[in-house]
């Protein structure tokens, strides 16, 4: 029996959605063939900081096991691995170093510790979409067969939830309050409709003032449960995921599964994620995202077919494919390399 490690970040975290997503394949990996898979789960001891990554590094050395995955954000904890072990890197994103300046110091470290020694140390390198494959490649110069490309799978308590389109004054979701996530070019977009926007984040003072110089009805949430997000799509017309950086972009899946018109980004990963199932807009450009917004209230033969292709779409993004190309990872790297007695 082969063991397999995964390793996540320390649970004092506030973001989870990394260790929900590895627990579920986990789960599924060892479920799917008990008797080829050994599966343990482990966290790291200490929150990130210059001070704790020895020691978080010095815990996978001794907890390393036949494969070894770290999962995501602690990039930096494979260096604890074995060279004699199969070692997996999942990478995310790069979001990291697009937001630092090369005269930054900074920039160089965490390109050193979060990407270029972790890549040289990964028997393969894991990314969720072809755009953040491209990425690492410009950042790391790692080569292209040491790269696998596997998407993110939705959450199946998401479903199909018919409800008549509001028309005359529409609800549209936005998630998110980081600068990528674009709420400024969306709040222009937005003047003068008679909609309703709901944001689960918290809007800078900046942008909620532009919100209520602009006469934009609004409202904020945050701290949502799974179940209180879930009702939070239920509850819209539309999402508006239109943001200028993402790893992947699960929320269009989530609003696809719940039968949601969706208005994302016309560039990678976004619309390699939506498929032919949203409206397609220029993220930097307020009036093509207001163009779009229009488009999908006014045009019902083009909202209908739009969500039903978005049902079409998140078929190829369940957790059964996902984990089966995982396992399948596993099962060659095993191959290429059997592990040392």
């Amino acid at each position: 029996m082969t063991t397999i490690n995964y390793y996540f970040r320390h649970p004092g975290n506030i973001y989870f959605s990394i260790e929900k997503l590895f627990r579920q394949i986990a789960n599924y990996v060892n479920h799917r063939d008990p008797q080829l898979f050994n599966i343990s789960l482990y966290y790291l001891p200490l929150p990130t900081s210059p001070g704790n990554i020895r020691k978080n590094i010095s815990f996978v050395q001794k907890t390393q096991y036949t494969i070894n995955h770290i999962t995501g954000d602690v990039h930096y904890a494979i260096l604890g691995c074995s060279s004699r072990h199969i070692n997996v890197l999942t990478i995310h994103d790069c979001v990291m170093l697009r937001r630092l300046k090369r005269s930054n110091p900074k920039f160089w470290f965490i390109k050193w510790l979060w990407y270029d020694l972790p890549v040289r140390k990964a028997d393969m390198v894991t990314v969720i979409s072809e755009s953040s494959k491209k990425e690492l490649i410009f950042f790391t110069g790692c080569p292209e067969n040491r790269i696998r490309v596997i998407g993110n799978f939705y959450d199946d308590r998401f479903h199909k939830v018919p409800r008549p389109f509001r028309k005359e004054e529409p609800v549209i979701l936005f998630i998110g309050s980081a600068e990528n996530k674009n709420l400024d070019n969306l709040i222009p977009a937005l003047k003068g409709l008679a909609i309703k926007l709901h944001i689960v984040g918290i809007p800078s003072d900046k942008q909620s003032g532009e919100l209520l110089r602009n006469h934009i009805s609004f409202q904020t949430s945050t701290g949502l449960s799974d179940p209180d997000m879930r009702q939070a799509y239920i509850d819209c017309d539309i999402l508006a995921f239109v943001s200028t950086y993402e790893g992947f972009g699960l929320p269009i899946l989530e609003a696809q599964l719940t039968g949601r018109a969706v208005l994302t980004s016309n560039i990678y990963p976004m619309k390699e994620v939506a498929g032919e199932g949203a409206m397609l807009v220029d993220p930097f450009d307020p009036r093509s995202i207001r163009e779009g917004l229009l488009k999908i209230i006014e045009d019902e033969t083009f909202r209908d077919r739009i969500v039903e292709a978005g049902f079409e779409n998140v078929k190829q993004f369940n957790l059964e494919s996902v984990a089966k190309q995982y396992t399948a990872l596993y099962e060659e790297l095993l191959i290429k390399k059997p592990p040392t007695r």
